[in-house]
């Protein structure tokens, strides 16, 4: 596999892909900037493919957005389906005993055809 270096496309694409899952759960720039404890038109600059964010200010995107790295970095490979993920993401901070009730609850769910 090449890997591009041009800052441009990877500026870009980030910008992107931190947009995209940023409108996915419904959440404003100022929300997130705020939560993030960046500036807004930091913000803004980085979902305009402007700036890069440090990695430090990359991780607190991801764990605002409730989204895996793996989204950046590999987002070919990932789910297409924001709400999925979303769910993902949560069952990842549950316990093994409330995973095992989150799995009963959406059994129920289905099973009730709700």
């Amino acid at each position: 596999m090449i890997v591009s270096k041009k800052h441009d496309q990877v500026g870009s694409q980030l910008g992107n892909i931190l947009r995209a899952l940023r409108e996915e759960r419904g959440l404003t720039r100022e929300w997130v900037a705020e939560h993030a404890d960046i500036g807004l038109r930091h913000l803004a600059a980085i979902e305009l493919g402007e700036k890069n964010p440090s990695i430090d200010t990359l991780y607190r995107l991801l764990r605002v957005l409730g989204a895996s790295a793996d989204r950046i970095f590999y987002p070919e490979r990932f789910i297409k389906d924001a709400s999925l993920e979303h769910i993902t993401c949560l069952a990842a901070t549950c316990t093994p005993q409330q995973r095992k009730l989150l799995i009963r609850l959406i059994e129920a769910v289905i099973s009730n055809g709700e």
